[in-house]
């Protein structure tokens, strides 16, 4: 399903999903989407009524909005896109701070392509840390491996290193390591070795080389 849709419409369709999260039951109220866009009530009522005429929401006069079954698809895209790129920033990077609304910010601006290859690229992630969800509609998932930490492997396997978490790792041990993406990783039973050389690592440091088994 391809729907152009403006940032602002995608943040509705979003907003309403989530209340839906919530409470499967709920009619949204215009006031609540108000208040939760920080938008006015006339605003709501204006961008709903443009969402009820591309069927992407059912609008009922004074009492609120549902999703159709197209909106609430084209919901779950968008919402999938916004916590990509929140794993992105927080777990690969380290940014914590605001890093919702960066990543709602962000999300319009990710075609289906780039989507797919930072999803690639974060093993498929079923959801995020803080347990939400990330939906599987429409998902398009191949090269599915496996993908973990260093110190989750079984001793024995091995892997290739494909990303950072930059948020707690010991930067100055991994460089004295002079780890890379790409590098051959192996679980020993003591640590691990990179590239056939054998390296004795903190946990933390551990948790925070992400593998891909299966390549």
């Amino acid at each position: 399903m391809s729907v152009d849709l403006s940032k602002g419409e995608e943040q509705y369709l979003k907003r309403v999903l989530e209340v839906f999260e919530e409470d499967p039951s709920t009619i949204v109220k215009t006031s609540d989407l108000a208040k939760s866009l920080e938008v006015s009530p006339a605003s709501v009522t204006e961008m709903l009524k443009k969402l009820a005429s591309r069927e992407l929401i059912t609008h009922i006069p004074y009492r609120g909005s549902r999703l159709t079954s197209q909106g609430f698809v084209l919901a779950n895209k968008v919402k999938r896109r916004q916590l990509l790129i929140e794993i992105l920033l927080t777990d690969v990077a380290g940014i914590t701070s605001r890093a919702r609304r960066l990543a709602a910010d962000f999300e319009h601006h990710l075609d289906q392509e780039s989507e797919y290859e930072l999803d690639k690229a974060l093993g498929f992630p079923s959801e995020t840390l803080d347990g939400r969800k990330i939906s599987d509609i429409e998902r398009r998932k191949t090269d599915i491996r496996i993908t973990t930490n260093a110190f989750d492997m079984e001793t024995g396997t091995e892997g290739i290193i494909y990303s950072l978490k930059l948020a707690n790792s010991n930067l100055g041990e991994l460089s004295t390591i002079g780890i890379r993406i790409g590098s051959k990783l192996e679980r020993t039973e003591t640590g691990i070795k990179i590239d056939g050389t054998e390296y004795s690592l903190d946990t933390n440091t551990m948790f925070c080389i992400m593998v891909r088994q299966g390549d």
